[in-house]
């Protein structure tokens, strides 16, 4: 590559629109207003400083002079009296000293000037029989102009000085300028003119300065501008080589790519062109006519007509035209499916042509339509799936897993997996499923979540990998499955099969303790009747029996714990039962300060059950919600719901809540969380064995300030009229 030097022109005079003369009219501009505000500053200051004395002087007069005056006019001695005002007429500034007796000038010095002078009056007095009496006045009076006068020659000399400094300091920073930026600017100028990257690169350029000097911005810029020659030029080899491997690619590729002139003859075919109408040479099309091309040479069909008026559509437009799917006969006779795109060229505003691409897609069309049938199968899954790239990072979920987790793929795709599903706990599982990845493995386990809806899902995954032709991992492929009604359902059965032995257990306790305690129950009384009444012993002994009866109750509890009642039903309105519930307890809900709110639906719930068991189960209920409030107080809710034929009643409470590690344990029996005299962990066992009994379920569910219980009980034909009264 040679080099050759530009001979630069020799540098311009200086014109008054240059950099230096703004800059340098802007800097005494400036220094001119900043010395303007100092010398006012200065000159006010001064003026304060020369007031300040003259009071200052008044003050004086005042500690040193006064005394001595008053005793000098008292003797009216007249040559002390002038000397002492002589004395204060010196003073700088003071024009005018007196003393005032009987509304008289009885001593004057000075000449007294009415316009810019300060005065001051003092009083004079003197101790006469043993009081002060005033004995005249004394007026001093100072002149300012000597002040205004000092105060011009401070101006002259602080702004001259000043504007001397100015026009120096302006002169030396414009000679700066020309020596140090204007003359090197003016030669980048004149060095960026003869760039021209199709007549090779330049000399670099080198400014006129010295050697040693510290590398400053002209410096960067110099070198900046030696490298775009330099890189300006690299580039257009560049492109040139890049037009060769465009050629190499346009031969390359697949697709038919044509090029044809304004009037739509060809200029341009690419080996697959070639191909295509069977030729060896594209010597042999350039120059032929488009619509012979797309005719197969021998007849012009519909199809080819169309395709070839794209084309000079294309050129008479000057826009770009696509066609998809159209129908192409070839020489043999076959017939293809096509994708045509027209695009023109364009110079200087005119098109000059178009080029012409258009491959076969009927194999890609099949493929298209397995991979539709593919994603709509993926999408429409039960099963929830999520693909992610091998870094993790989310590319995909499917419907399923929007619906059961309540994300959105807005809020998922574009993030980490591990950083976006935490309430997943992907962190315990993370290594594990990393070490069966790598391996090529499939990892299989479940997920225990809460989705926005605040429903728990159990998820059994499997998450495996997926690698390209070359074994690289590119993809890695989680499927889940809800089983959460599974689990529900697996955790019921164990429950009930629970349940079922505790409360054969708990039934046999209850025979076995039963008769000997009603024995002992009797022989109490039977004592307690042969003791006085003020006996200490027929006291303990009534304690003892109370006892008893305390245990009997227990026992009852026990006996109908997880047995179906043997009582007849009725058919009754759920709401009855509540409302007589509510009303018995309204006295011990206002002590506790519970506020109690009922939502309860508009129409009847008829159930058919043992109504004083129902009523058992939702006085347990209740009172355990007013025990939950009882520190606090709170609200109560009471709500009903009709669900197809189940009718629902929800008890929810704003008190403290249950521990979550507590929460599958309160249907166990003799399980409490209160004090031993307060409960004995009977109440939610009888009433789960109670709404079992009755093909029902009840439900707890509890976080910090809330606990709901619901209870769904099958709902009964509604009564004609006439049988609505229980016990029918």
């Amino acid at each position: 590559m040679e080099l050759y030097c530009v001979r630069l022109p020799p540098l311009p005079r200086w014109k008054k629109n240059s950099i230096a003369y703004r800059l340098t009219f802007l800097v005494i501009l400036f220094s001119t207003m900043v010395a303007i505000l100092a010398t006012a500053l200065q000159l006010y200051l001064d003026y304060r400083r020369d007031i300040q004395g003259i009071y200052t002087f008044f003050d004086s007069i005042q500690e040193t002079s006064i005394r001595p005056l008053e005793e000098s006019v008292w003797i009216l001695d007249d040559f002390q009296v002038n000397l002492q005002l002589e004395g204060l007429i010196k003073r700088e500034n003071v024009v005018f000293a007196a003393v005032e007796m009987d509304g008289q000038m009885a001593w004057a010095k000075g000449e007294r000037t009415p316009n810019d002078s300060l005065s001051h009056i003092f009083p004079l007095h003197h101790l006469v029989r043993g009081s002060s009496e005033q004995i005249g006045r004394l007026h001093v009076t100072a002149s300012l102009e000597g002040i205004h006068q000092r105060l011009l020659q401070r101006i002259v000399i602080l702004l001259a000085s000043n504007a001397v400094k100015t026009f120096v300091v302006a002169g030396f920073i414009l000679f700066l300028f020309q020596q140090s930026l204007t003359q090197h600017l003016v030669r980048l100028a004149l060095y960026a003119e003869e760039i021209d990257p199709k007549k090779g690169p330049l000399a670099p350029l080198r400014l006129d300065r010295p050697s040693s000097h510290r590398a400053d911005e002209l410096d960067q810029v110099t070198t900046a501008l030696n490298f775009l020659c330099e890189s300006g030029h690299r580039a257009l080899l560049e492109m040139e080589a890049q037009e060769q491997r465009l050629r190499l690619f346009l031969d390359a590729t697949e697709e038919v790519i044509l090029g044809v002139d304004a009037q739509g003859r060809c200029t341009f075919i690419n080996r697959a062109g070639l191909e295509h109408f069977s030729g060896t040479d594209s010597n042999s099309f350039i120059g032929q006519d488009i619509l012979v091309l797309l005719s197969s040479g021998e007849r012009e069909t519909a199809q080819s007509q169309l395709l070839s008026g794209l084309v000079r559509a294309t050129i008479a437009e000057g826009e770009a035209l696509l066609a998809d799917e159209m129908p192409l006969s070839l020489p043999d006779g076959s017939s293809l499916l096509i994708s045509l795109r027209s695009y023109p060229v364009l110079e200087n505003g005119q098109c000059t042509g178009a080029v012409v691409f258009y491959a076969d897609i009927s194999r890609q069309q099949k493929l298209e339509q397995e991979k539709q049938l593919f994603a709509k199968v993926i999408r429409q899954a039960p099963a929830l799936i999520l693909i992610a790239d091998a870094q993790g990072i989310i590319e995909y979920v499917n419907s399923a897993f929007e619906q059961i987790l309540g994300y959105t793929g807005k809020e998922l795709v574009g993030k980490l997996a591990i950083s976006c599903l935490q309430d997943l706990h992907l962190d315990e599982h993370i290594d594990l499923v990393r070490t069966r990845i790598y391996k090529g493995e499939a990892w299989t386990g479940t997920f225990t979540n809460t989705n926005l809806q605040g429903r728990r899902v159990i998820l059994e995954a499997s998450i495996f990998p997926i690698f390209n032709r070359r074994g690289q991992l590119t993809n890695v492929v989680a499927m889940g499955r809800d089983i959460t009604r599974e689990q529900h359902l697996i955790e019921q059965l164990h429950h009930a099969q629970k349940m079922e032995a505790i409360g054969k257990l708990a039934a046999s306790i209850a025979h076995e303790f039963g008769n000997p305690l009603l024995g002992i129950r009797f022989a109490l009384r039977d004592v307690q009747q042969r003791l006085a009444e003020d006996s200490e012993d027929k006291k303990l002994l009534h304690l003892a029996e109370n006892e008893c009866d305390r245990m009997r109750k227990l026992i009852r509890d026990l006996q109908q714990f997880n047995r179906p009642s043997t009582r007849q039903r009725t058919v009754f309105d759920l709401h009855c039962i509540l409302e007589d519930i509510l009303t018995l307890n309204h006295n011990f809900l206002s002590k506790k300060k519970i506020t109690l709110n009922r939502v309860y639906d508009h129409r009847a719930l008829w159930v058919s059950a043992v109504e004083d068991q129902i009523r058992q189960v939702f006085i347990n209920l209740t009172i355990n919600a007013a025990d939950a409030m009882a520190q606090k107080g709170g609200t109560l809710t009471i709500k009903t719901a009709l669900r197809g034929n189940e009718a629902k009643v929800w008890v929810e409470d704003s008190g403290t809540g249950i521990a979550p590690e507590n929460v599958g344990r309160i249907f166990e029996p003799f399980f409490t969380t209160k004090a031993a005299v307060e409960g004995a962990g009977l109440g939610l066992p009888v009433s789960y064995g109670i709404v079992r009994a009755h093909g029902g379920t009840i439900e707890v569910q509890s976080e910090p300030g809330k606990t709901i219980f619901s209870v769904t009980l099958p709902t009964a034909p509604i009564p004609v009229a006439g049988d609505e009264a229980r016990g029918t």
